[in-house]
């Protein structure tokens, strides 16, 4: 039983229940959920918790959450858009289920680091994706690509894998699976008796049984966007990084808030508590009480982060466009994050990861 109390932190609670903002408040959380949250002092039973956290001079507001994101490419973020596809196919082909294991804990590292708790992977290999998502300690929705044009790739059995060994069995990991184009209606039916979520990407058109990604025509509430295609966002659609030279959601959001004019606390919302609705993990995208406990602390006491602003609108414009640094992030009942570091994995982890991919990715990077 973990005890986790912050006290007098500034809260953007994204929530519909509760205040948008809370100028000085706490949060009280037990066994990975919030179990109070409100202005002020906690009451007198909830101040004896195990680990007790000083919000003074800090900015707590849910984890952000990438709605597609790829990591076996990640080596390749800063030139992805320059590589024709045979290059990239070879590059898929090379890797190996122990490489996307350290790919997939890399990329997880920066993610929780930027303040990420939860995303939607694409990807080959997902059963060591899984065990590295659940090393590193973000919440993961594997969907394991189907008529992707990937070479050497079974994807009937990675689903199976993830049945049998992660999907509903494992706190923080779910399968679903991916389909580039438009699924049959008939594999729709199949994968949702499996009880699987089904991701289309690129399809013709946005339709009501799937998650469309990207859609050539149509929007709405089951849409995802990332890429290119953000220019085409509405308020109430997810985002997603995919492949981008830095694997930040605040980043996402201040493109999107910049090329759009549109309101800042809208793109917040959807890298927050739309997206993971979308991922299938809907109790945990704002702070209410019972949500699973989604928490990231930005330090506000000096610059960049502070002054920190004391009303709503300057203060989603100090989230957006200020840079604030993620000091702490708490996922369940972990303190994933703390002074910037990845506490759940070492620095080791990453020597090996170097190591081993060095030459692999040397031709490509």
């Amino acid at each position: 039983m973990v005890k986790i109390l912050i006290t007098n932190a500034k809260v953007l609670t994204m929530s519909e229940k509760h205040e948008l903002l809370i100028d000085r408040g706490f949060i009280y959380l037990r066994d990975g959920r919030v179990e109070a949250i409100g202005k002020g002092e906690p009451p007198e039973e909830l101040r004896y918790p195990e680990l007790l956290i000083s919000g003074e001079g800090r900015l707590v507001t849910p984890g952000l959450s990438s709605a597609i994101t790829a990591v076996s490419l990640y080596p390749l973020r800063y030139r992805v858009n320059d590589l024709a596809w045979n290059d990239l196919s070879d590059y898929m082909s090379m890797l190996t289920r122990t490489d996307l294991y350290y790919l997939a804990a890399l990329s997880f590292m920066e993610l929780v680091s930027r303040g990420v708790t939860s995303a939607l992977v694409a990807d080959v290999f997902l059963d060591n994706v899984a065990r590295a998502a659940n090393d590193v300690g973000i919440y993961v929705t594997l969907a394991v690509p189907y008529e992707c044009g990937i070479k050497d790739f079974e994807p009937e059995s990675e689903v199976k894998l993830l049945l049998s060994r992660w999907h509903e069995r494992v706190e923080g990991v779910k399968a679903a699976v991916l389909y580039c184009g438009d699924p049959p209606s008939r594999f729709v039916n199949e994968m949702a008796s499996l009880g699987l979520r089904v991701y289309a990407l690129k399809p013709r058109t946005a339709r009501g049984d799937v998650i469309s990604v990207n859609p050539v025509e149509g929007g709405g509430r089951n849409v995802i966007r990332y890429g290119g295609d953000v220019v085409r966002w509405s308020p109430g659609e997810g985002l997603g990084i995919g492949v981008r030279p830095s694997y930040s959601m605040v980043d996402v959001v201040k493109e999107v808030t910049w090329r759009l004019k549109v309101h800042p606390l809208d793109v917040i919302a959807a890298a927050s508590t739309l997206n993971t609705r979308l991922l299938g993990f809907s109790n945990m995208g704002s702070l209410d009480v019972s949500s699973k406990a989604n928490i990231v602390m930005f330090n506000t006491s000096e610059p960049p982060g502070w002054p920190v602003p004391s009303s709503l609108e300057p203060l989603v414009r100090a989230i957006v466009e200020g840079d604030l640094r993620v000091e702490t992030v708490i996922v369940n009942d972990d303190v994933v994050v703390d002074g910037g570091e990845t506490l759940t994995v070492g620095t080791d982890i990453v020597r090996r990861a170097v190591r081993r991919l060095g030459d692999l990715i040397k031709k490509f990077v």
